[in-house]
């Protein structure tokens, strides 16, 4: 039975009220551990809300609510949450609207519909959470208040991997004040965009819907229902204290927006105590002497209050900076629900978590008041309160005169969304009596992210009560004993301590010289303002013909208003009454035996029903296919990765599985040290092959760099990246009759079919899979998701039951590999003008612990990039590592080999003080000659495309301007880096099929191709093609699944061309349909499509036809695609933040056959790039391998301020590709290539910076040597600064 709750009543007795898109529902108490997102997804099935992180940190998850203000105010709070983090018992009174309930297909809301025409979507699992966060946002700015600003703000909490997030911002800052405009010319009211479309009658929702009675939820599990912990709702201050004592020996949860959970789990939890109901929790005092406010505010409610009161009560002027720190707390999302005091409390039982709210409140000398004593305590003292039997009540705040100046800093991996490196607040006191002077009377100096227990820096404020800042060495003083004082705590999940310690220093050296103002020289005051970034902007250019229509029509996906109002479905939606749920317990340990594996306490968790271990397994232990090297499904006898699965655990619900999984014990014997890099295993001589795989081409390398005027060498080294697919690895497989029914999340279908054939010990014949749509993949999704798929069908055979496995993202990051991470040395020989003459290179590819998926051999193809060398020697070393079995990820070996050529092209214009473009230029390849692979020249567009892109970004005036900003700024520097692009097309080992089918009784056309839609359009492309070579409107035609039987044998989806290949094959059906239909249309003169379709019926003519393409050709690279790009940066030198001012593309996509669509693909792949190249970073534990960043809280691709502020692409007019499908070229991958020259940009900031520092030394580096990726901390460090340099003037 479900626990009792105060008033004696069970669980199943009470419910809570809730309405969600207008129909009212009672939620029974029982569902106490259920999310909102798990009700809307598993009860009700509203799967337009999707699922990724759990932790509230990408934005998939985002609904619109409308709830009373909980202090009893009489307000309406309308707002978006995450409703993977809030529990759906918490939203007693609200009304909850998802992406369903605001339009259809039929009838789509002015928000869906404009993302559409945008182009706004790709894979498109994102959208539904972005369109919701834009609803919530008009909601809240009916009044006209809303700007193309306030949206770029809003948008902090959603990440799109696809898109390169241009288009959706265009989208939405389309409904702005200072852009709004209405394409029909019809205009939409501002109002009305906060209304929801009945999805019935396609007029404005009238806030219920009569159900006639009816309403189908699905019912919990009996074993869950009777397990839940119970849930409370006190409604005044006497219940919740004695909840408080009477759970206290107890792990209760108290919660008021329950975000905490997103940055640390402390569960199982044994109950919950809603306090939303306890309205002294909400108070708002404001007087003359204190502002106090209740401990249950939400965080946007205290930024509101601390900016109206920062404007009209005097003494509180400091509030704006306390709102502007707080927020950069998390996102809008979690801000709207998330509360004060339960940031607080966070910090007081995990005091490492880098608190905004504490820090403003520790420099602000606020008090905590705790109950039920109502003691008051200072920021210091409330770490050392046990909150065991208390609860945080409110806090006060009090004024301060206008000789206190205050600043908060936050220095962030990205641009928003992150917990800080550092969190600073600065306050200090002085005596305006001094003339001339700035004397310091008193001070707070807060920093966060040192260790623990380190709050004011106590030295650091004694040391300055009595110094002038305006003398210089009185502050270079201060700034030492700061520097002696702060010792960050080293932890391998954070920067370096060097770099936390470094900006506690020039942090407060930026606050001391905004007090200083024009005491310090004019270029100095870059320290002061920092980077300030503009609205961002975008251009696109491409041509059209209007003759071919619908081919090269600029146009949405054909799925893209699905994906915008909810109604596309993903495999990870599907669930089905009866339907199981399989995870996998995967190894603590990375490179060890295993002893036993205990799954007693997994099977006593109520809902786990099974434990499997490689010996249930019915057929062979592997995933891999027969030509692979044996890949286990479930270790055996020896782990070799952190993470590696060990048992499938299967429940009656995703959470059971989950939890059962946490609790399989293992016991290893064994346990040696891990190597984890490339570089540990150079050291290790850790490699698959005992001989490296070698290739030498033209002449003598050696000899060639020996004998030349002029040589450089260096090192480089690129770290990995995650795939970070918004819809993780999923599968759903059912059992039948004769086999197994397979809905896999694969880019390859045959592997997936294979490697279950092998696992279950059945004929592939026996098993049909069938791929509708994948929430992008990028590779993780071509052999690596045969572990999930092998996983699910085994537990689905082995119990007879529908088995569906959806992998959390935590799993997901640390069971499944990623971008191959490298290690590598170079060599260059050349003359005095920069012509090279020989390349060597040590390349060490970090495979991981399995070499099937291992890019050495297709790398070779692209490390010539654009560059014409007469002798190479390239050696390839198979790195050998306990992590998870590395895999192809966007740009698989091309975007690596591009970048090693390019740093080093780079490093010979440094040796020789020249302009890199220019040295480039020179090297590049003609007409006629040959490359490394032996595929012979022609068409080289290279020398065209790089004049015309230097002359349309104005590259050369724009140095000069780099230069000049360089020398007028101390503490900005600017970069401009080029990277030019050949790209060759090698097709050899991709084959595809196509069917297409005409039915008569209308003529409408379905076509079924081998490749699989990942958001990279192909659908829409093929649809065009059928339409172009049938003469037929695209309405006529409707592609459907992706499946086995009749794409038998087809290759993965990968390597930008199966697009190209689809459509070829498509093209090939459409020729021998012609073939049939077009002499029955002359012979008879129909003068319809339809017309022609039923007479070809009647006629038994077959309407339908399959066609293969596997392309062999003459010489490996059949063409070559060509693209330059320009990337200005600005450097922070202080902080190391850094942002791309501006980005211009040009590529040469041939004839574009769907050019809204390549746009896409270019942005989305330089985006994903800037991702690779600086913000997202892997960090591992040294000890057994354990990934430290499997979630959202470290582990962070950019955002939608982190991309270029002005992005520029354009295509290459007047180029249709001879050797192409229909005149096109690839376009997937190549652009990301590029995007390495950011690095090159911000190297040459840097460089800047370290020349001014080092103007009066005699060695000043030509050269800077960079890991990758370039992140915030990397760069502040490798500016090298001191103490010496941090001063008022030259």
């Amino acid at each position: 039975m479900a626990p009792p709750l105060e008033d004696g009543k069970s669980q199943a007795d009470s419910a809570i009220s809730v309405v969600i898109n207008g129909t009212q529902y009672q939620v029974p108490r029982s569902f106490s551990a259920v999310t909102l997102n798990e009700y809307l997804r598993n009860h009700l099935h509203l799967t337009g809300t999707k699922i990724l992180c759990g932790e509230g940190g990408c934005g998939v998850c985002m609904v619109h609510a409308v709830y009373p203000d909980p202090s009893g105010s009489g307000k309406t709070f309308r707002r978006n949450l995450n409703s993977c983090l809030c529990p759906i018992l918490a939203c007693d009174g609200y009304e909850i609207t998802t992406v369903e309930g605001l339009g259809d297909q039929k009838h789509p809301h002015p928000i869906q519909q404009r993302l559409t025409d945008h182009y706004g979507t790709q894979c498109g699992y994102c959208t539904p959470g972005w369109i919701m966060s834009m609803y919530s946002l008009t909601q809240e700015h009916t009044d006209g208040a809303l700007t193309k600003n306030l949206v770029e703000e809003s948008l902090d909490g959603n990440i799109c991997r696809c898109t390169g997030y241009r288009p959706i911002l265009d989208a939405f800052k389309s409904f702005a004040k200072d852009e709004f405009k209405e394409p029909d010319g019809l205009g939409i009211d501002l109002e009305d965009l906060g209304t929801a479309v009945c999805n019935k009658t396609g007029k404005k929702c009238a806030g219920s819907c009569g159900n006639n009675g009816i309403i189908c939820v699905k019912p919990l599990p009996t074993v869950i229902a009777d397990n839940a912990p119970p849930w409370f709702q006190p409604a005044s201050l006497d219940e919740l204290f004695q909840l408080r004592k009477d759970l206290q020996e107890k792990n209760p949860y108290f919660l008021v927006g329950h975000t905490g959970v997103g940055v640390y789990n402390d569960g199982p939890y044994h109950a919950f105590v809603d306090m939303r109901h306890v309205k002294e929790l909400f108070v708002i005092d404001t007087n003359s002497e204190k502002l106090t406010i209740g401990a249950g505010l939400a965080l946007t409610d205290v930024i509101n209050l601390f900016q109206l009161e920062a404007a009209r009560t005097p003494g509180f002027a400091y509030l704006k900076q306390l709102a502007a720190m707080i927020s950069k707390t998390a996102h809008v999302g979690v801000r709207n629900v998330g509360s004060i005091g339960g940031n607080l409390a966070m910090k007081n039982r995990h005091q490492e978590f880098p608190s905004d709210s504490f820090t403003c409140l520790a420099v602000a000398d606020a008090r905590i008041i705790v109950g039920p004593e109502e003691r008051s305590y200072s920021t210091t003292e409330f770490l050392d309160v046990d909150m065991k039997d208390k609860l945080i009540l409110r806090i006060e705040l009090q004024p301060f005169s206008s000789e206190n100046f205050f600043k908060t800093f936050k220095v962030m991996i990205r641009a928003q969304n992150s917990h800080g490196y550092v969190n600073a607040g600065f306050r200090v006191e002085l005596d305006k009596s001094k003339t001339g002077a700035l004397v310091v009377t008193g001070s707070a100096i807060v920093l966060a992210n040192i260790h623990p227990k380190f709050v004011h820096a106590s030295k650091t404020e004694a040391f300055l009560l009595g110094k002038d800042l305006a003398n210089v060495k009185d502050m270079q003083a201060a700034l030492a004993v700061l520097n002696d004082e702060v010792n960050p705590e080293a932890k391998d999940d954070e920067a370096s301590p060097a770099y936390r310690k470094n900006l506690c220093v020039t942090l407060f050296y930026r606050f001391i010289l905004e007090i200083v103002g024009d005491g310090a020289e004019g270029r100095y005051h870059s320290g002061v303002t920092g980077i300030v970034r503009p609205l961002s902007s975008g251009s696109q250019s491409f041509e059209t013909m209007e003759k071919n229509w619908p081919l090269t029509k600029p146009m949405p996906k054909l799925e893209s208003l699905q994906q915008c109002t909810g109604e596309a479905k993903y495999i990870s939606d599907i669930d089905e009454f009866g339907m199981l749920h399989a995870v996998f317990a995967t190894s603590t340990e990375g490179n060890a035996s295993i002893f036993k594996i205990d799954p007693t306490d997994a099977l006593a968790v109520p809902g786990v029903l099974k434990v499997f271990t490689a010996d249930h397994i019915p057929g062979n232990n592997v995933i891999s296919s027969p030509s692979e090297e044996p890949e286990e499904l479930l270790a055996s006898s020896r782990v070799v990765y952190h993470g590696q699965p060990l048992a499938i655990i299967v429940g009656v619900t995703r959470a059971a599985a989950e939890e059962g999984a946490r609790l399989v014990k293992v016991e290893y014997r064994d346990v040696q040290p891990v190597v984890l890099t490339a570089k540990d295993a150079m050291r290790e001589k850790s490699f698959f092959d005992q001989k490296p795989d070698q290739v030498e081409a033209g002449g003598d390398a050696d000899k060639a760099i020996e004998g030349a005027a002029r040589k450089v060498s260096g090192e480089l080294e690129l770290g990995g990246q995650v795939h970070f697919h918004m819809e993780t690895q999923t599968s759903v497989v059912r059992p039948t009759e004769d086999g197994l029914d397979i809905e896999a999340g694969t880019q390859w279908i045959d592997h997936a079919q294979t490697a279950v054939s092998r696992s279950c010990g059945i004929p592939k014949n026996a098993i049909n899979v069938s791929v509708k749509r994948v929430g992008g993949g990028f590779g993780a999704k071509v052999t690596r998701s045969s572990i999930i798929t092998c996983g699910t069908a085994v537990a689905a055979f082995l119990t007879r039951r529908s088995v569906k496995m959806h992998m959390s993202l935590v799993d997901n990051l640390k069971t499944i590999g990623k971008r191959y991470p490298y290690f590598t040395k170079y060599e260059a020989g050349f003359d005095d003008s920069g012509k090279l003459l020989g390349i060597k290179m040590e390349i060490y590819c970090n495979l991981g612990s399995q070499k099937n998926d291992s890019p050495i051999g297709h790398s070779k193809s692209f490390v010539e990039n654009a560059y014409k060398c007469p002798a190479w020697k390239l050696t390839y070393y198979a790195c050998k590592t306990n992590l998870p079995p590395n895999t192809y990820c966007r740009g698989p070996g091309s975007t690596e080999s591009v970048y090693f050529v390019e740093t080093l092209m780079e490093h010979v214009a440094a040796s020789l003080g020249k302009t890199p473009i220019d040295i480039k230029q020179q090297n590049f390849f003609k007409d006629g000659d040959k490359t490394m692979d032996g595929s012979r020249l022609s068409d080289v567009r290279l020398p065209q495309v790089t004049e015309q892109l230097l002359k349309d970004a104005d590259v050369t005036n724009r140095l000069e301007s780099v230069k000049d900003f360089n020398k007028a700024n101390r503490w900005l520097k600017r970069g401009l880096a080029v990277v030019p692009l050949r790209y060759p097309c090698t097709p050899t080992f991709f084959t595809y099929g196509c069917l297409v089918a005409v039915y008569h009784t209308g003529g409408y056309v379905s076509v079924t191709h081998g490749g699989i839609e990942i958001g990279q359009g192909i659908n829409t492309k093929v649809a065009q093609v059928v339409a172009h070579e049938l003469e037929i409107d695209m309405k006529y035609i409707r592609i459907q699944p992706t499946q086995g039987i009749t794409n038998a044998n087809a290759f993965a989806t990968g390597g930008s061309i199966t697009s190209e290949l689809a459509c070829q094959a498509a093209m090939d059906c459409c020729k021998e349909l012609k073939g049939r239909i077009d002499p029955v249309k002359k012979s008879v003169g129909c003068k319809t499509w339809e017309e022609t379709i039923e007479t070809c019926y009647g006629m038994g003519v077959d309407l339908s036809a399959r066609a293969w393409v596997a392309p062999k050709p003459a010489q490996k690279s059949i063409y070559n695609t060509y693209a330059c790009t320009a990337t200005e940066v600005e450097l922070n030198v202080l902080t190391g933040e850094y942002q791309v001012n501006r980005m211009d593309v040009l590529y040469d996509v041939g004839e574009s056959m769907s050019p809204l669509i390549d746009i896409g693909q270019v942005e989305g792949a330089l985006v994903m790039g800037l991702g690779y190249y600086t913000t997202e970073e892997l960090l591992y534990s040294k000890t057994n391998g354990e990934n430290l960043a499997p979630g959202t809280w470290k582990y962070k691709p950019p955002m939608s301020k982190d991309i270029p502020v002005d992005l520029r692409v354009k295509f290459l007019k007047n180029s249709p590709n001879p050797s192409g499908i229909l005149r096109s070229k690839l376009v997937a991958e190549p652009p990301l290539n590029m995007s390495c020259s950011v690095v090159f940009a911000l190297r040459d900031a840097i460089k800047a910076s370290r020349a001014e520092n080092e103007k009066h030394a005699t060695n000043a580096p030509t050269w800077i040597e960079i890991v990758a990726p370039l992140t915030v901390e990397r760069a502040q460090q490798l500016c090298k600064l001191d103490l010496s340099l941090l001063r008022y003037r030259d």
